[in-house]
């Protein structure tokens, strides 16, 4: 559900101040009008005819008090965004996905793009390259190289930007990494975390309706070499890719909060009002931050981040609201998978491994209000579930609990539905309801209650 379904709506200005302001005005012109109208002489006619002085007494026009109307706050504008998690074609997806000597993803967000579509801006991590046919085969795990008919699905969808740094950035080399950028690009997306060219910006300020988000994403390194050149994947990138992809190292945090610092600085520059860090880091299959995570996320706190999306983890990580002073920060630490071919089949050695099904889509909405100021004023998290039907498409399910029935998703087990919902619900729905009593809206249910 998008932000705004069931948040409160501040009025604008009412009709009935603008019509008060407007009366006073009328009345203290009149006014003055009037006193200067007596106080001009106004001549009398003596017996003769002739003009005599006037006995009439000249009066000065008084003085007349400014009548102050306090204007109430008001919203001028309300948007919001939405972000969901990884794009991951693996080998079964891509099969799924085949048309004869094409390919067509759409199927897949039949039933997803109507709430993508609800949000103002919406926002996708898309965590495979697009090397086309020189790159070699179209493959999925552990170099992936996607079919560019991907980004046209997710066009369509209601997707608006494309996250392109994570840990699979560089799968197919310098040219995979460029060549997917300008796709993207041709396909009349933008993309954010990878350049083109050296000393272009990572960040964006992105203009949605009246209001400015800035906007940057950044990605872990697996490692660097000895002469300290950056590696992702376990893939060392070449001289010329070492400045095209937005990454930090764990060993050198305080380096890292510089440049966000610096980010955040030139965001605010170029007229961003409000600020937004997406960010690749944590352990895959982990339910629960690690404490790394927890440090970064206080620190960009500390900076003034308004909102951190993270993913990597292929699991959903708690919700929370961070503080710093009288700033908050409004953190998930993981929005999970939005697409893959990991389940409780494809890993059974992993213990966590049916909640690889689960994703979300984060949302948050932003409002403006007549002074200038901009603030985070709602949360929403819609949970996701994967589900691969007897077509064999690879369907992203709304478990939406405003949704009476969720029968009508083509989906045979609808428990498996139920147990999805209320996995996501144990790790974000303590945090999540905290923070919609701040709003002052109303709790989201742990446990989906299937129509009778």
């Amino acid at each position: 559900m998008a932000p705004g379904k069931y948040l409160k709506q501040q009025p604008k200005k009412p009709v009935w101040l603008w019509l008060a302001s407007a009366a006073v005005l009328v009345v203290a012109l009149a006014a003055a009008l009037m006193a200067l109208w007596d106080s001009e002489e106004t001549p009398t006619l003596s017996g003769d005819g002739t003009t005599a002085p006037s006995t009439q007494q000249t009066t000065t026009m008084p003085e007349t008090q400014q009548t102050t109307v306090t204007t109430e706050p008001y919203v001028t504008e309300t948007v919001s965004v939405g972000v969901t998690g990884d794009i991951l074609m693996h080998n079964p997806v891509l099969e799924a996905a085949k048309k004869g000597d094409t390919y067509d993803f759409r199927d897949s967000y039949e039933y997803i793009a109507p709430y993508y579509q609800q949000f103002d801006f919406m926002v996708a991590n898309l965590e495979v390259t697009l090397g086309g046919t020189k790159a070699g085969k179209y493959q999925g795990y552990p170099t992936f190289n996607c079919p560019d008919q991907v980004v046209d699905a997710l066009k369509e969808a209601g997707v608006d930007l494309l996250l392109t740094a994570n840990n699979h950035s560089y799968d197919t080399g310098m040219n995979g990494m460029l060549r997917t950028q300008q796709v993207i690009k041709e396909k009349g997306l933008p993309n954010l975390g990878t350049v083109e060219n050296a000393g272009d910006s990572f960040w964006r300020v992105q203009q949605i309706g009246g209001i400015r988000v800035g906007m940057v994403c950044y990605t872990y390194e697996s490692g660097k070499t000895a002469d300290g050149r950056k590696q992702l994947n376990g893939i060392t990138l070449s001289q010329d890719a070492q400045g095209l992809i937005s990454s930090f190292s764990y060993n050198d945090l305080e380096g890292f909060y510089a440049a966000v610092k610096k980010d955040l600085a030139d965001m605010e520059a170029a007229g961003a009002e409000a600020s937004m860090v997406y960010i690749h880091w944590g352990n895959e299959y982990q339910l629960q931050p690690n404490n790394t995570q927890k440090t970064i996320a206080q620190s960009l706190c500390d900076l003034g981040v308004d909102v951190i999306v993270g993913g990597h983890p292929h699991v959903i990580q708690p919700f929370e609201m961070l503080e710093s002073g009288e700033h908050t920060t409004y953190c998930i630490y993981s929005v999970g998978n939005a697409i893959s071919n990991q389940s409780r089949n494809s890993l059974k050695s992993y213990s966590n491994a049916r909640y690889t099904e689960d994703g979300m889509i984060f949302g948050v909405e932003f409002q403006k209000w007549n002074d200038g100021t901009v603030e985070v004023s709602g949360i929403s998290i819609l949970p996701t579930w994967v589900h691969r039907e007897s077509r064999k498409v690879y369907d992203i399910i709304p478990l939406d609990p405003a949704v009476s029935a969720w029968n009508g998703y083509d989906v045979g087990n609808l428990s498996m539905t139920y147990e999805s919902y209320e996995r996501t619900m144990s790790l974000v729905g303590k945090g999540y309801n905290a923070c919609l009593q701040k709003f002052g809206l109303p709790e989201v249910p742990l446990v989906f209650k299937p129509a009778a």
